[in-house]
């Protein structure tokens, strides 16, 4: 017997995922300062796994159990399966939690991780390395904006929150299903359109950053090779630069370099990860925001 009638609305999806998120965060919270205790500069390079790991124990508790996480019993909803007719399986129920916790993490890992290999392989001819590494770049920028596309799609239409449970077709049903709230449903319609034009527009912005980052570096680089002499001197700078070159925060070469509004420079997932924690400079106490971030290119 399907029970599509009953599908939960868009108000009781939020208001679950809100209250599993405030366990989430505790727990992150008590892991964080655990983590804090035993070592300074640990903390600095695995922090961002606390979060993982309080999200995905979290949910699996509940899978494993066979029981509704805190914020589907709050809201009165479970977890059905693509026909709305029974539970789903164990396996897809742990395939999606780890799609929606981990797949952004590892699919920015596996990027990172392709860029440096492309950059270190001789293989390539230079045109066609440049080539790839500008896609994966256009890629790293995409990649975080994906989600929030899809959430507005969901206040827009209702479905799916996360995109594993669209991947995995996992639904969400009201056990009593009389008391679906259906007069915030335009609300809901008109946030998702004014969050995905400002989510859209300022993907565009932060291409056509790209663009311009990419494009000034092409020409100081072409501007290094019109004299042997003044290459030379660059060149040698940037080599007693770089050994000089490391993070105050992981204390480790730079890595996929950043630079900050306030022009401090630091490794990509490092500054990411303190920015979770504070949205200030780690060096001068200045404000700054994730979405005022920089990558460098041929820095």
């Amino acid at each position: 017997m399907s029970l599509y009638h009953a599908i939960a609305g868009q108000a009781e999806i939020i208001r679950t995922i809100q209250k599993d998120q405030t366990y989430i965060d505790e727990l992150r919270s008590n892991l964080s300062d655990m983590l804090l205790m035993i070592s300074q500069k640990n903390w600095f390079k695995y922090n961002h796994l606390c979060k993982l790991i309080a999200e995905i124990s979290y949910h699996h508790y509940a899978i494993l159990n066979n029981l509704q996480t805190l914020g589907e019993e709050y809201t009165g909803i479970i977890q059905v399966d693509s026909q709305y007719s029974e539970l789903p399986n164990k396996a897809v129920q742990i395939l999606s939690i780890c799609l929606e916790y981990g797949g952004e993490y590892f699919v920015t890992k596996f990027l990172a991780k392709l860029q440096n290999e492309i950059r270190k392989n001789d293989d390539f001819i230079p045109e066609v390395r440049e080539k790839f590494i500008k896609w994966i770049d256009f890629i790293k920028i995409v990649v975080p904006y994906v989600n929030g596309i899809h959430s507005s799609v969901f206040y827009i239409k209702g479905g799916r929150y996360h995109i594993s449970k669209q991947l995995t077709s996992i639904n969400y049903i009201l056990v009593r299903n009389w008391l679906k709230e259906n007069h915030s449903v335009y609300g809901f319609k008109l946030l998702g359109i004014f969050t995905l034009l400002q989510l859209l527009l300022s993907l565009v912005i932060k291409l056509k950053q790209q663009y311009l980052l990419t494009k000034s570096a092409a020409t100081v680089k072409s501007n290094q090779f019109s004299t042997s002499s003044s290459s030379s001197a660059l060149e040698l700078n940037k080599n007693s630069d770089g050994n000089s070159r490391t993070c105050t925060l992981c204390m480790e070469p730079l890595t996929d370099i950043t630079v900050t509004e306030c022009g401090h420079l630091f490794c990509w997932f490092c500054i990411l990860n303190w920015l979770d924690e504070k949205e200030i400079c780690p060096i001068c106490r200045e404000t700054i925001k994730k979405s005022k971030l920089v990558p460098l290119q041929n820095y």
